[in-house]
């Protein structure tokens, strides 16, 4: 079917390009030109000399004949002579006579070969004069076949189709077995290595040829062939690698799909092919056609699952959970019992889940973290006192603190108002959680949307069921409103920092005064940077915050029993079982282990190790119990087995990504050979770099290689305000004064409001940021040496007067050391006094060459080409060197000095060609 369909498309390729020429007024040109010369080879004076030249040929083609023909004859007797010459030799006769017959032989042979070659000249003399009348006919044909290449290639590819002509039956290939064997891809049950065999081309015939994107499977085109064929071509890779699927099956498509029973790996549809990427690729958040499996893995490592299930390579991940020592100077314990018991009334977009706690083990909870914490709260409080200058009924004040978060960058992390989001870990669209997930019919994971399991009161007699019922009782028993029940069975993408709505709810003007301060001062593991205010901007901040929400009291006899000792108890035995200390850092939970099962090869499990509990609505598919299990953790709970999975009320795009991550984690290693490793240092150094970065939330501010930059959004009027965007930032800094900036950052446009935070990073941590940006810009020697004593006197020179305001008026718009340019702030660009040591050398001569190429939208104007012609004799090559060694020494001694040379230099060869 696919031939006949690869013939047809040909033939009408063919039609077309034919229709095509026939309306080329090029092509019909050269068609009147070749019937004329044409006809000019069959009348008038041309034709005559090609008949005359013919009519030689003919005569002497026959002389010619005669010649050759006795050329060959006398060879051959001289063949004869000589071996009669031979055997006399060897038999004892007399040589003379037949070396006479060899004489005379040789001299007929010589004789004719003359006689030969004179008639071969004359024959191709005629020949050539023959070719040189009929040139015009062959020059205008080549000049066809130029024009009509495309329908040369398309009549060969037509006629290659055809294997069997039968008059006007043509017969097309026969369909056959393609067959691809990648050698000792596989282990056998003794770990032997063997090769896989996918016949997936027997079917996908045209997967690897372009122009059948529009057609359906098994005809289609690859998606993005020329990208991800040309990388991974079938002939090598086969299919099954990443596609899965029973590759070595032709006997009907379920079975090549690998949709039969017991098949452990059928087809990945969707999204879900992805999942094999992290197979050969260490780094799938920096290569394209990758976005599922990375959002997956950054949720998955983001949202803590990492500290409840052992996953190979994620093992040694932080904990993602707040620092609770002093847990106790920080919260209102009213504010903690209704936190513990449903996280998701107060904050839905937090990453924090919900236990799906009763209000009285909620209250024993925060009873124990409360105890557990109360001698590292109160050393804290003895060390940090009460601030002067803070308060909340000060509307200048509390304005002033709100003009604080909006400038110096707050919005690049927290939300400051209910329902509004931060930068977030996943895509996924807030919905209700009752809401159906998107997919059924056209559902491209195989999974059935229709069996998901929602937040209904369907089964709420099992145990621990996250049931609206449960949900809602929770939320009455702890004090909440209705309004506030219903929002917290409402589902959300998760922020990346939390939403600070409510956060006087919270907390205290105490812990916030101090917290703003330094936040290592209160968790020397805390991802909040110190963002360097002084105590009157950290009071306004303070003030501010507190106006955000109002305490909310508990019932007197809920908050009597946070002092109990069996409620302590009963905290402790909660706080162990359902793996706190998988997130947080809590006071005598340091030896704790994970309390979920390994998720190492989770991916590879079959559906028969799978629990579906009384759930038998659903069907029987790894995808619509994964689905499941992660909406609704606890839906496979009976009477008898319960379930401690805490309830994430993530939306349905976040699932699928989670999803993704989780078929990836199989027991099956590619052997090294097929492995992308163009270099295993730097990939690493950019695995290990982006996840720091994901952790400080650096793109919540800047924009990585076009990625991230939440903040930016705020800055859409004036986008020189918001802060920088990086490309090939590995390539243009110094490594030692990115290190440097890193650990202890200094302004560099100290006009703005906004300002580079101080993370406290420690010193590895900061080499793996710099590390991660020479990798990514493929710096892989990023050491920078700049000899300032060879520095010539003329280059500084020209490239003060390029500078200057005759020329390319740099400082307009540029920082000068301490002198600023005129003109509004907005306008200001870097101090460029620090390039010296900011800046790599090599980067700031691609940057004056072209400042787009290297940073697309960036306000710096290109001057080149189309630089001066008076200096420097007009080479834009060596101007922009010079004003490159100009800046290696701006706002040193050696600048003025080097100039005042020059110019003395000048002068006195001036004063000698007076005189």
């Amino acid at each position: 079917e696919f031939h006949n369909l690869e013939y047809q498309r040909a033939q009408d390729a063919l039609a077309a390009e034919q229709a095509r020429l026939e309306g080329d007024p090029q092509y019909q040109d050269l068609q009147k030109q070749l019937v004329a010369a044409r006809k000019s080879l069959t009348e008038g004076e041309t034709a005559k000399q090609i008949a005359d030249r013919q009519a030689q040929l003919a005569a002497l083609d026959k002389r010619f004949n005669v010649a050759d023909l006795n050329l060959r004859f006398v060879k051959s007797e001289l063949e004869e002579a000589w071996y009669e010459l031979d055997h006399a030799r060897e038999n004892g006769q007399p040589e003379e006579p037949r070396r006479a017959r060899i004489d005379k032989l040789e001299a007929t042979r010589v004789e004719r070969k003359k006689l030969f070659d004179d008639l071969t000249h004359e024959k191709e003399r005629l020949d050539s004069e023959i070719k040189e009348l009929q040139a015009g006919v062959k020059t205008v044909e080549d000049k066809i076949t130029e024009v009509a290449a495309e329908r040369t290639k398309l009549e060969q590819k037509v006629d290659g189709m055809v294997v069997l002509h039968l008059g006007p039956i043509k017969m097309l290939q026969v369909p056959r077995i393609e067959q691809t064997v990648i050698e000792e891809y596989d282990r056998n049950a003794y770990n032997q290595p063997i090769a896989r065999v996918d016949r997936c081309v027997s079917c996908h015939t045209g997967i690897n040829k372009p122009g059948f994107e529009d057609q359906p499977n098994p005809f289609k085109t690859h998606p993005d062939r020329e990208t991800l064929l040309a990388k991974h071509p079938p002939d090598k890779f086969g299919c099954t690698p990443c596609h899965d699927g029973q590759g070595a099956s032709v006997n009907s498509v379920a079975q090549a799909h690998g949709d039969v029973p017991f098949w452990e790996h059928p087809l990945l549809r969707g999204e879900k092919v992805q999942a094999r990427c992290n197979k050969c690729h260490m780094d799938v958040a920096d290569i394209s056609h990758t976005e599922h499996i990375a959002a997956g893995q950054k949720l998955f490592e983001n949202l803590g699952c990492a500290g409840c299930h052992l996953v190979e390579g994620l093992e040694d991940l932080s904990k993602v959970g707040p620092y609770l020592r002093r847990i106790g100077a920080k919260v209102d314990p009213s504010w903690l019992t209704r936190w513990v018991t449903n996280p998701h009334l107060f904050r839905p977009s937090t990453k924090m889940p919900n236990f799906l706690f009763t209000p009285e083990q909620g209250t024993a909870v925060a009873a124990y973290l409360l105890k557990a914490s109360a001698k590292e709260s109160a050393e804290w409080l003895a060390q940090y006192p009460a601030p002067a200058g803070v308060d909340p009924k000060n509307t200048a004040l509390v304005t002033r603190g709100r003009e604080i978060t909006e400038q110096i960058g707050c919005k690049g992390c927290h939300a400051f108002a209910p329902g509004e989001h931060g930068p977030r870990l996943g895509a996924g669209v807030d919905q209700p959680a009752s809401a159906a997930p998107a997919g059924g019919a056209g559902d491209t994971d195989g999974a059935s949307a229709g069996n998901v399991q929602t937040i209904s009161a369907t089964a709420a007699g099992a145990k621990g069921d996250g049931s609206a019922a449960h949900a809602n009782a929770t939320a009455t028993a702890a004090g909440a409103t209705g309004a506030e029940a219903q929002e917290g069975a409402f589902r959300s993408s998760k922020d990346i920092a939390p939403n600070l709505a409510n956060v006087a709810e919270k907390t205290n003007g105490r812990w916030i005064f101090h917290w703003l301060k330094n936040p290592r001062h209160f968790s020397p593991v805390s991802r909040m940077p110190s963002l360097r205010l002084s105590d009157e901007d950290a009071a306004a901040v303070t003030s501010y915050l507190l106006t955000l929400g109002t305490p909310k009291p508990e019932p007197a006899e809920r908050l009597a029993a946070l002092a109990k000792p069996e409620t302590i108890a009963d905290g402790e035995k909660l706080v162990r079982k359902y793996g706190c200390a998988g997130c947080h850092d809590i006071p005598g939970m340091e030896n704790e282990s994970r309390i979920g099962v390994e998720l190492s090869t989770f991916g590879g499990k079959t559906v028969e190790e799978l629990f579906f509990g009384d759930r038998y609505d659903i069907p029987r598919t790894w995808d619509d119990w994964t689905r499941n299990k992660i909406r609704t953790p606890r839906t496979y709970a009976t009477e008898r087995i319960e379930q401690v999975m805490p309830q994430f009320d993530l939306p349905d795009d976040d699932i699928k990504e989670l999803k993704v991550f989780l078929t990836s984690r199989s027991e099956h290693v590619v052997p090294v050979k097929y492995r992308y490793k163009p270099n295993d240092v730097a990939q690493k150094q950019i695995v290990d770099g982006e996840r720091l970065i994901t952790k400080y939330n650096c793109t919540g501010c800047h924009q990585i290689e076009g990625k991230g930059g939440f903040i930016r959004a705020f800055y859409q009027d004036n986008l020189s305000l918001a802060p920088p965007a990086f490309y090939g930032e590995g390539a243009k800094v110094q490594p030692d004064w990115l290190f440097g900036f890193l650990k202890s950052p200094v302004p560099i446009r100290p006009w703005l409001k906004l300002r580079m935070p101080t993370f406290n990073l420690s010193d590895d941590e900061a080499k793996t940021i710099v590390d991660y940006f020479a990798a990514r810009a493929h710096n892989e020697a990023p050491f920078v040496y700049v000899d300032t004593n060879a520095i010539a006197p003329e280059n500084v020179a020209a490239a003060k007067q390029l500078m200057s305001p005759d020329y390319f008026n740099c400082f307009s718009c540029h920082v000068q050391g301490d002198k600023n340019p005129e003109g509004p702030p907005e306008g200001w660009a870097p101090n460029l006094a620090m390039a010296k040591h900011r800046l790599n050398p090599d980067w700031i001569i691609q940057w004056i060459h072209d400042p787009q190429k290297l940073s697309p939208g960036t306000k710096m104007p290109s001057f080149y080409p189309g630089g001066p012609d008076d200096i420097l004799g007009g080479d834009e090559d060596k101007q922009i060197r010079a004003i490159r060694d100009y800046l290696m020494v701006l706002g040193t001694p050696a600048a003025d000095r080097v100039g005042t040379q020059v110019a003395q230099t000048a002068g006195g060869a001036q004063a000698q060609a007076a005189h």
